[in-house]
């Protein structure tokens, strides 16, 4: 990293589990209550940030499939002595370098000593590149992913606490109950839809848990910490009323280095159908939209809303959001290599995560801008000792409401703020 007072971090565990921290030891007086963890075993902890060569992260939602992905990452570590090499019985993680050990990468602001964290998860392979020339480097190249790999490899047939009438967030709790998720790493919201029983079929427990997200119009996924984190759609809907970070061109507000702007009918839907698991299809269209972009259908099915009249709302909500073409802004690019310790972009590129509302301004030739406001989608970091960059990847709100007092989202004639359900 540069030589301002932000320092990169990256840190190994080779303990099994899937708990990251310190674990809680009696008379150790480095894990205190509020710091220690739970856990089954002592953690084996290697700081590997003094060789970290370079550091890519990205995590977030498919703006075309609609959902959001598992989190990823790729860590390059110097290797001069083949300690990352296996086979080398001199090693001192010999033995130890094995498929999902733990893994977290931070920046740490060093003049507060704290720690924010990009990506957390466990590491799937590690492959040893060897120096060839007088200036190559022999390296180690680990590859990582977060909590939705486990997920997605747990299968399930029943789900025996999943029972009519319970909240969106309870059935997510319920599901991570079978994976023995850990408490300490959840972040659940109780949600606003209510649940059918569960289908009891097989299938593996992600699916299990994106069929309730989609079921309550929701986000799930996993937080730059490990943790399983699920927004209800009623707080989607507030986070809509109140912008978090404003970047520009004009230099009145945070700068970027660059922006992606797109016109086209990726995202155009003017065609829902919506069905429950048992119950009746529900289809809406907008026929102006479709006399204009030809039809653009959507199918949402399987969800466990209680009533054909909830799929008709959900129908509805998605004509509304998607059923015109509008120039989008899908990604803003901050360089973070020489921000300084009162530089907004810093507070920005650290505080950002999933559904923050961030209003972005383009000046295009002519002298006009384009502004837009749109929720935070996904986060692409990548780090070397001498560069950091982050892409912000970003969609206009698809879960907009009218909410009341609200300066934003409670003008009664704005044509996006509809009643929510």
């Amino acid at each position: 990293m540069p030589s301002y007072p932000y320092h990169l971090g990256v840190q190994i565990d080779f303990a099994n589990g899937p708990s990251f921290g310190n674990p809680l030891l009696l008379d150790d007086p480095s894990t205190p209550l509020n710091v220690g963890i739970l856990a089954d075993l002592p953690a084996d902890v290697v700081d590997v940030s003094d060789i970290a060569l370079t550091v890519s992260t990205r995590r977030g939602r498919n703006r075309i499939l609609n959902k959001f992905e598992a989190g990823s990452a790729t860590v390059i570590l110097q290797d001069d002595n083949g300690d990352w090499n296996p086979a080398n019985i001199s090693s001192p993680y010999y033995g130890k370098l094995i498929p999902l050990r733990k893994i977290r990468i931070w920046i740490e602001d060093l003049s507060i000593n704290t720690k924010y964290y990009l990506f957390s998860g466990y590491i799937t392979s590690y492959v040893n590149n060897y120096k060839l020339g007088f200036d190559d480097t022999s390296s180690v190249t680990i590859s990582c992913v977060d909590g939705f790999r486990l997920l997605s490899n747990i299968q399930i047939a029943s789900v025996p606490l999943g029972v009519v009438n319970q909240y969106s967030g309870e059935r997510i709790d319920t599901l991570l109950n079978l994976a023995d998720w850990p408490v300490s790493q959840r972040a659940i919201s109780t949600g606003s839809s209510t649940m059918q029983v569960d289908p009891g079929t097989t299938r593996n427990l992600l699916d299990s848990i994106q069929t309730v997200e989609n079921s309550e119009f929701g986000g799930f996924w996993i937080d730059a910490q490990g943790n399983a984190h699920f927004e209800s759609r009623t707080e989607i809907i507030q986070a809509a009323d109140a912008v978090i970070w404003t970047f520009s061109d004009t230099g009145t507000d945070i700068p970027y280095s660059g922006i992606e702007l797109a016109n086209d009918d990726t995202v155009v839907t003017n065609d829902v159908t919506v069905t429950r698991l048992n119950g009746t299809p529900v289809n809406v269209q907008d026929a102006t939209s479709i006399t204009t972009y030809f039809t653009h259908s959507g199918i949402r099915e399987g969800i466990l809303v209680q009533t054909d009249a909830e799929s008709l709302d959900m129908a509805t909500l998605i004509l509304n959001a998607r059923k015109d073409a509008a120039v989008r802004m899908d990604s803003i690019t901050l360089r973070l290599d020489d921000v300084s310790v009162t530089d907004d972009r810093f507070d920005a590129a650290l505080g950002a995560e999933f559904f923050q509302l961030i209003n972005a301004t383009k000046t295009v030739p002519g002298g006009s801008t384009i502004t837009k406001e749109l929720f935070i989608q996904g986060l692409q970091h990548d780090i070397t000792p001498s560069s950091w960059s982050l892409k912000i990847l970003t969609a206009e709100p698809i879960i907009q409401g009218f909410l009341l007092d609200s300066t934003v989202q409670g003008i009664l004639d704005s044509t996006a703020n509809v009643l929510a359900y």
